[in-house]
């Protein structure tokens, strides 16, 4: 019985462990808009349904930045919309491209135009996972990171510290009893 808690346990804080150094990853590789960016990919997570294009809220949406030329019109893409000094991910069509040169382009979404660096992906090469996102819109939220990741991390450093500090101070003692 203990072996098999052992396991468990093990298996447990191996698990606890990756989703921390992911969380602390995810923190760390934040674009200028504030979205986990990973080369080519970025991070969304869904805020409000969209029952056309099958998202829900909290939906994870895995998404890859698409070369210029591989977004034609009537494409449905992400884009960065920076209205009011607020950076969120809004899906549009494409009414137009204008190329400018050879690594910029306009794009037009229902009288909107931007630059092609406000371009997040294409809804078509995009991964979904469904309820992921609202577990990590927790784990990456202030409060929620400090409970989750640096409070029991904190709490197992102390335990180490007073098994250490038990060591020392009563080691030789209950060897020689």
């Amino acid at each position: 019985m203990k072996k098999i808690l052992k396991i468990v346990f093990g298996f447990l804080g191996v698990v606890y462990l990756a989703v921390a150094v992911f969380a602390i990853v995810c923190l760390l590789s934040k674009n200028r808009f504030g979205y986990p960016q990973f080369g080519e990919k970025t991070l969304f997570v869904v805020e409000d349904d969209n029952t056309a294009l099958n998202y829900r809220k909290g939906d994870l949406v895995v998404l890859r930045k698409p070369k210029n030329e591989d977004i034609h019109e009537k494409d449905a893409i992400f884009f960065y919309d920076t209205d009011f000094n607020k950076n969120v991910i809004i899906i549009g069509k494409v009414t137009k491209a204008e190329v400018i040169n050879e690594n910029e382009t306009t794009f037009y979404v229902t009288g909107k135009s931007f630059s092609s660096e406000y371009v997040v992906g294409k809804v078509d090469g995009s991964k979904t996972y469904h309820t992921v996102g609202s577990i990590l819109n927790i784990i990456l939220s202030k409060w929620g990171f400090f409970l989750i990741i640096i409070v029991p991390f904190f709490i197992s450093f102390m335990v180490v510290l007073f098994e250490i500090y038990a060591e020392v101070k009563y080691g030789n003692r209950k060897k020689n009893n």
